[in-house]
């Protein structure tokens, strides 16, 4: 399967799909495949630029399953937080009308807060002139776009605002927090939010507004804001979302060290959370903004998933919008960590025309139903 799989990357790289790629599949705890391929720059060839085990790739979205979703459950082991519990307790100033005042923790995980897909007006303006206070006032104070718990809308705003009532809770940053209570004692190296060496990120290109995306997020707005938020800014590498994906795969455990207990961890990683309120997916771009989910996660085997046809049906899995994927499959006791540098700005993503491409040329349907079809 190696071998498979060290063709598959190289004929991406070769077509000029992406620069490079780190590729890693673990299988009952076991590291069958460890890949580390192609460059961290566009059209480079210095051996400096290459690749390896250590080279840290921006994971988007991924930052929701692996920081702002554990972080609510830890909350709820402690008591400090219940799911029904409205967001207006932890952030009073997001409760500007009646139908606001009503959103629950519930809702925000499940994308069913009626918080709206797009930023809010003027608000990236207001970050990039400095003025933090009124963008994230213009966050709080928008109109939600149906009322709550009545449809899902995956939202990037509604993860952000999520992230600051976090903070607001625990007295502390997601990066302290995340950084506290899983990377440091899962001896994750690699992960971090605002990287100080940047030489050693893969790059992704430049941002809708020219920024060079390396060690940097790709939104500009949440590159004003900080990128320490609910919605993305992690950087990690391939080896330690393994090793982070093996605690949840070993029931909350790693090493004797419990981080979370059965029942929490059960209710965090598996089934369908938005069961009844979801849409049946006719396009990928649909599978993402209001298909079936486990919170943050992707539900893997459903229409139009991107991590192919041979998943179980306890299987998540969640993308970064720069080009990196990570799929846990219970049910094989299986990890598939993909990163790439394909990343790409917002803008050119918009539509179904746009996703099919990105999905195309990555091809993680492939890469899954290959490693799957070796092992089942």
């Amino acid at each position: 399967m190696k071998e498979r799989l060290q063709e598959f990357l190289h004929r991406k790289i070769e077509e000029g799909l992406f620069p490079g790629a780190q590729l890693l599949v673990g299988h009952k705890g076991r590291i069958l495949a460890d890949l580390n391929m192609g460059s961290m720059l566009k059209g480079s060839r210095d051996p400096k630029d290459a690749v390896t085990e250590n080279t840290l790739f921006n994971i988007e979205s991924i930052t929701k399953v692996m920081v702002t979703l554990p972080i609510v459950f830890k909350l709820m082991e402690e008591g400090e937080l219940r799911l029904d519990d409205c967001l207006v307790r932890y952030l009073p100033e997001f409760g500007t009308t009646a139908q606001k005042k009503k959103v629950r923790i519930r809702d925000l995980l499940n994308f069913s807060g009626g918080i709206p897909m797009d930023d809010p007006a003027g608000c990236e303006e207001a970050a990039l002139k400095g003025d933090l206070e009124k963008s994230w006032k213009l966050h709080y104070s928008q109109d939600l776009v149906h009322p709550p718990g009545t449809k899902i809308l995956y939202s990037d705003v509604s993860c952000r605002i999520l992230g600051k009532a976090l903070e607001k809770l625990m007295g502390k940053s997601l990066a302290a927090a995340a950084s506290e209570w899983f990377f440091t004692p899962l001896g994750m190296k690699n992960t971090t939010f605002t990287p100080k060496n940047r030489e050693s990120c893969a790059a992704t290109g430049v941002s809708d507004r020219g920024r060079s995306l390396r060690g940097e997020i790709c939104q500009d707005l949440e590159h004003a804001l900080g990128e320490v938020l609910g919605s993305d800014g992690l950087f990690s590498n391939a080896h330690d979302m393994f090793v982070f994906s093996q605690m949840l795969l070993e029931k909350g455990i790693h090493n004797t060290h419990r981080f979370f207990s059965d029942p929490s961890l059960e209710r965090m990683t598996r089934g369908v959370s938005n069961a009844g309120l979801f849409q049946e997916p006719s396009s990928y771009l649909q599978y993402i903004v209001g298909g079936p989910k486990t919170w943050f996660w992707e539900y893997a085997r459903s229409p139009f998933s991107f991590f192919g046809d041979l998943v179980s049906d306890s299987a998540i899995g969640k993308m970064g919008g720069a080009g990196t994927f990570l799929l846990i499959d219970p049910a094989y006791d299986l990890v598939i960590v993909y990163l790439t540098n394909y990343g790409q700005p917002e803008r050119s993503l918009e539509g179904d025309e746009g996703w099919n491409t990105f999905f195309r040329d990555i091809d993680v349907m492939g890469l899954c139903n290959m490693v799957l079809e070796n092992l089942v």
